[in-house]
């Protein structure tokens, strides 16, 4: 009976959640839709347009349904509120799809940031002018993600155990069911239920939430609209017993640790090379990204140590999250403007103002760092001072300066020159690969050619790898059998798939048990090595040299990737006591001076006379 109370009332729950954001789940059943379709088919050229379009009106919605609850009524708002989130998923479509001429990266990190300016909204928007701060509203989504994140991890093996037992033990089950369950685990269940556990909050007031004190009650009896809803929201935001211990006795402790490291490495080797450092940028940003999550989670946690958190760690983040800052802004000079390294001092720009504004008011609720951060994810991507225009007319100027020093841009075209400073090489080659990777050389008159042709080294007169250290390219092979071609295992008592790899490039070496005492083993011997097959005793019976196959597959030109014939892919020996045959399904190899890398996946069969 209280299973059943229990599952009605998780039901309903969902229920209600469907209800209050139709929207935005309709359109992420839609997601699953498609994306479901394109498993079975795969006919959709434009999918990643598709569900950003869907991703972007579901975000809409979600901030529109939360601005409805706490500062509009009546039905018709809440009508408009839902028909602008789907026209906005539909403008949008419209134009990626028209107005742009190849949907590529910049546009993909265009919405993914457009993405996360209104998730900071729906996490702001029950802090404005609330008694409710942002770090209680983040504390509720942080809650939520991972308490769904274990649901769907759960739920998702469980499927998928119940299709691999009808597999094996009932009728086959299409693979494909795993990916379709991935699907829709991650469009439809996770979304419903992570939206379910968001509260209704309290609707907006006039009283200015920036000067309650955060030792005080998060939400006095006096604004609660009920018992019931009050309870709710405090039980949505109240962190766990686990979480708090978590934060307050491990995750706090070891970023303590950490930061004393840090900064006696920053005192130790401040005059070194410690700005030119490229593991300490991507760490730096990291240590600053930690300290700002956990001091939101430490805001809501009331005890001495996340206390003592907040007073201490935000005055430790400002020289910090400074250095970082300045390192980005000097490796402009080494490697140029990228839209990576622009985010990068974006971020430091704002966890500089945040640490400044945590280390000023400790122990009041800092709202303000959520329109700070959007403010400056906003100018990120509005032009002419976004990330995208800015670090592509860096990379082309930076790449036509060093042509025209060098006199190999002359009258609008490139000049091969191979006799040029290294520095001016590694500077040309940066730069093409970046504006390659974000397809901008189309729009570049005198890279038309190379854009074209791809051939680097015709182009600039030297390659793009190796042009200074002897450096040469691996030779590779990369051979394989096509799928579903029928295997002959006439002829033979046992067959066992395998993957082998050539000697410490692989897991350990076990013997494979093939029945009647004879067992399989793989002995690598500076190389891919040996098949042999033994009985009980250890006795060899019968021993195959595996580069013997990588002879075969050398005779083919270097870097070639193509098909096996069945003739190609068996081989086959025998002697007095056994036969022995591999059939390869896959071939990798790559050969570059001593160390070279061999794998061979696919069957061995072996029959004993």
């Amino acid at each position: 009976m209280k299973n059943n109370s229990r599952f009605k009332t998780a039901l309903k729950g969902f229920t209600a959640t469907i209800t209050r954001y139709p929207a935005a789940i309709l359109l992420f059943f839609i997601s699953a839709a498609v994306a479901s379709y394109n498993i079975d088919t795969n006919e959709i050229d434009n999918l990643p347009e598709i569900l950003f379009s869907l991703a972007l009106g579901a975000a809409v919605s979600l901030v529109l349904q939360m601005v409805y609850e706490r500062c509009c009524s009546g039905n018709s708002i809440r009508t408009v509120f839902i028909i602008v989130s789907i026209i906005s998923s539909i403008i949008y479509y419209l134009v990626v799809e028209y107005a742009v001429d190849s949907f590529g990266g910049e546009h993909a990190l265009r919405t993914v940031v457009l993405l996360f300016i209104l998730l900071i909204c729906f996490i702001w928007v029950p802090a404005i002018r609330s008694r409710i701060g942002l770090s209680e509203s983040f504390v509720v989504l942080f809650k939520a993600f991972f308490i769904v994140l274990l649901y769907s991890g759960v739920l998702y093996l469980g499927i998928c155990l119940v299709f691999m037992a009808t597999d094996m033990l009932i009728t086959n089950v299409d693979s494909e069911v795993y990916a379709h369950t991935a699907v829709y685990i991650a469009y439809v269940y996770a979304p419903i239920h992570l939206l379910s556990l968001v509260p209704v909050y309290f609707r907006a007031s006039g009283e200015q939430a920036a000067d309650q004190d955060a030792d005080k009650d998060i939400v006095p009896e006096e604004d609660a609209g009920g018992d019931g809803h009050l309870n709710q929201l405090n039980k949505a935001i109240k962190p766990s017993k686990f979480l708090e211990g978590l934060v307050s006795y491990i995750i706090i402790p070891v970023t303590a640790a950490f930061t004393v490291i840090l900064l006696l490495y920053i005192i130790m080797n401040i005059t070194g090379d410690f700005w030119k450092d490229n593991l300490m940028e991507p760490l730096l940003v990291s240590y600053s990204i930690t300290v700002i999550v956990v001091y939101l989670l430490a805001s809501v946690i009331r005890n001495k140590i996340t206390g003592y958190f907040r007073i201490i760690f935000p005055k430790v983040l400002v020289p910090v999250v400074l250095f970082q800052t300045i390192s980005s802004v000097l490796k402009i000079g080494e490697l140029g403007v990228t839209s990576g390294r622009y985010y990068v001092i974006v971020f430091g720009i704002f966890a500089t103002i945040s640490a400044v504004i945590f280390s000023i008011r400790p122990d009041r609720k800092t709202n303000i760092i959520a329109p700070i951060l959007i403010i400056l994810s906003l100018i990120s991507i509005i032009p002419p001072v976004d990330a995208f225009t800015i670090s592509r007319k860096n990379q082309v100027s930076r790449l036509e300066n060093i042509l025209e020093k060098n006199n190999m841009l002359v009258d609008g075209r490139i000049v091969p020159n191979a006799d040029i400073p290294s520095e001016d090489k590694n500077v040309i080659v940066s730069s093409v690969r970046y504006l390659s990777s974000m397809d901008y050389l189309k729009d570049i008159s005198w890279m038309k050619e190379y854009n074209t042709t791809y051939d680097f080294e015709r182009t600039f007169g030297f390659p793009q790898y190796g042009y200074d250290s002897g450096y040469k390219p691996a030779d590779m092979w990369r051979l394989y059998l096509p799928d579903r071609t029928p295997v002959d295992i006439s002829g033979f008592d046992y067959i066992v798939e395998v993957d082998l790899y050539s000697e410490g490039k692989g897991g350990p070496n076990e013997a494979i048990p093939l029945g009647n005492g004879y067992n399989i083993e793989h002995e690598p011997d500076e190389g891919i090595g040996d098949i042999v097959v033994k009985d009980n005793s250890g006795n060899e019976i019968i021993r195959y040299s595996l580069d013997e196959i990588f002879d075969r597959a050398r005779e083919r030109e270097a870097n070639t990737f193509g098909e096996l014939s069945m003739e190609e892919a068996r081989y086959v020996t025998e002697n007095d006591s056994a036969v022995l045959g591999i059939v390869v399904k896959v071939l990798h190899l790559e050969e570059m001076g001593e160390s070279d890398f061999q794998n061979i996946a696919g069957y061995v069969m072996v029959k004993i006379k």
